[in-house]
């Protein structure tokens, strides 16, 4: 299955600290209510001032910076374009480095999925081989070509296919991809 998400779909809420809107892009599984019983989400926030992250006990986070210069998180500097993992158990103040920015993230508990995300370049197409899992693709920059799908800049696709994918670039674009595994129930 490959499902196109365009910007205007993702549902806003507030944060749940109260202090800021997020744009939530997907939340698994599909009968997950956010915050309590969910597994995994991805959204997308503006951040317009300094403040604390919302906390999410027991659950592991990915941060992109995807427009604006960055932040400082406890005084470590996340810039453009580079992934920040952290805790969710553990006290994140931000800092605006240089006016708003706009992120794109993450929420997860570790111990029902593994998460990654990485930012990759394309200026042609590309092949990816997929493993069984959820994979999102996020465009950062340019367009991409997926299927009979166009994909603007901020808008995502979902993918749940095993095997290979063309992704084309239709001109020099970055994109972000997220791919989350279901780990296995152990058994006694």
């Amino acid at each position: 299955m490959i499902a196109y998400l365009p910007k205007s779909s993702y549902q806003k809420m507030p944060w749940k600290n109260g202090q800021g809107m997020t744009a939530q892009i997907a939340l698994g599984p599909d009968d997950a209510v956010f915050p309590k019983e969910f597994s995994w989400r991805i959204s997308s926030a503006e951040v317009n001032g300094d403040g604390p992250f919302s906390r999410f006990e027991g659950c592991e986070r990915l941060l992109i910076v995807t427009k604006g210069a960055g932040l400082l998180l406890n005084g470590d500097k996340l810039g453009h374009g580079e992934v920040f993992a952290f805790s969710g158990d553990i006290d994140i103040n931000a800092e605006l480095i240089q006016g708003p920015i706009v992120d794109l993230g993450v929420i997860y508990r570790p111990d029902k999925v593994r998460v990654e995300m990485k930012v990759l370049d394309l200026s042609k197409n590309s092949f990816l081989n997929f493993e069984t899992g959820i994979h999102f693709i996020y465009c950062l920059h340019g367009m991409l070509q997926l299927s009979d799908f166009i994909i603007h800049a901020e808008d995502t696709v979902r993918i749940e296919k095993r095997g290979p994918i063309n992704l084309g670039g239709l001109n020099h674009s970055v994109y972000i991809l997220i791919s989350i595994f279901q780990k296995s129930k152990a058994s006694c």
